[in-house]
């Protein structure tokens, strides 16, 4: 019998994890109740929710676009988004969600854009993405722990933030800093690691473009948290949510409960992409805003697979992409 692959182990582990602590929330917010909400689902702020969802998709899309274009890559912007659509997929299945890089992988291997031209049109603008959930997400922090949570209780968030931080940090230095990558030169004498250095070398060679299209790239950040957090807001109303006890307008409530719950997707835990870390933190979240845990789970499970069903349609891209990968290697 062919033996279990390390990787398939790992993202079997990741998934059992996953549906235990489901089951757990479930439990404690109670089935019935979450099944019940989900089928008074208003219909219509769910299809404006993926609407903007949608709007989010094309604001990054674009971004990509730019990029590429100033580093003389011609892709149609339709094969731009297809791309995308895969990353966005594959990110709900991958630990903090870095499966969005796959982007990268399939405007290499199906589109023919060079290696570390496709990469850094990921990772440059998902640098920013970072920057901007680190800021928001420790301020939701500060918030939530000066109202509502002991310091010495939030650990667990604050731990996210530092985790969270570390990686920021770490992309910085790799795609700026070249003494730091110098730290690994070894690896370029590792056959299966090289190929993956000489990129990051080549990536820090067109590293000016991200500095030089920040204002850009800034521009669309707003605009994609801002049709996040709009997306977020609809799914709330989908399921009957209301906040109260919130001293600004209900909106800004979801401009910063996404980068506080990205933290808890950062948190180093055997689950696919913080499921049920985040959802977990979605239910505590909304009770202190007198939110009764039926709806907040419903909230929760709704938000994640409405994202990863708006994305389904990349799956036959994802298929053609990998089959193109393999002949190359």
């Amino acid at each position: 019998m062919k033996p279990i692959e390390k990787d398939t182990l790992i993202l079997a582990i990741n998934g059992l994890s996953s549906i235990v602590l489901i089951v757990v929330v479930l439990y404690f917010a109670g089935l019935q109740d979450v099944i019940k909400t989900l089928s008074e689902i208003n219909l219509w702020y769910l299809l404006l929710s993926m609407f903007f969802l949608l709007l989010m998709d094309l604001g990054m899309s674009f971004r990509i676009k730019i990029l590429l274009e100033e580093l003389g890559q011609k892709v149609r912007f339709f094969d731009i988004i297809k791309s995308h659509f895969v990353g966005m997929l594959t990110a709900d299945f991958t630990p903090a969600r870095a499966g969005y890089f796959s982007t990268a992988a399939v405007l290499h291997y199906k589109y023919d854009v060079a290696s570390e031209k496709a990469m850094i049109s990921i990772f440059g603008p998902q640098i920013f993405d970072f920057v901007l959930k680190l800021v928001a997400g420790t301020a939701a922090v500060i918030y939530v722990l000066y109202r509502f949570i002991p310091p010495e209780k939030g650990w667990i968030i604050i731990i996210g933030s530092v985790v969270m931080f570390v990686t920021v940090f770490l992309m910085i230095l790799m795609l700026f800093s070249e003494r730091f990558l110098r730290l690994f030169h070894f690896f370029g004498r590792i056959p299966l690691c090289s190929k993956i250095y000489m990129m990051f070398e080549r990536m820090q060679k067109n590293s000016y473009i991200i500095i030089k299209k920040t204002p850009m790239i800034i521009a669309l950040l707003f605009f994609t948290w801002s049709a996040k957090a709009i997306s977020w807001y609809f799914v709330a109303k989908a399921v009957g949510i209301t906040i109260s006890g919130f001293e600004f307008p209900e909106i800004v409530f979801y401009f910063f409960l996404q980068p506080l719950l990205t933290m808890l997707e950062f948190m180093p835990s055997p689950t696919i992409a913080g499921l049920c870390l985040s959802e977990g933190g979605s239910v505590l979240v909304y009770s202190f805003f007198g939110v009764m845990a039926a709806p907040a789970s419903a909230f929760a499970l709704l938000a994640r697979f409405k994202t990863t069903a708006v994305h389904l349609p990349a799956v036959p891209e994802a298929i053609e992409a990998l089959k193109k990968g393999k002949e190359r290697i």
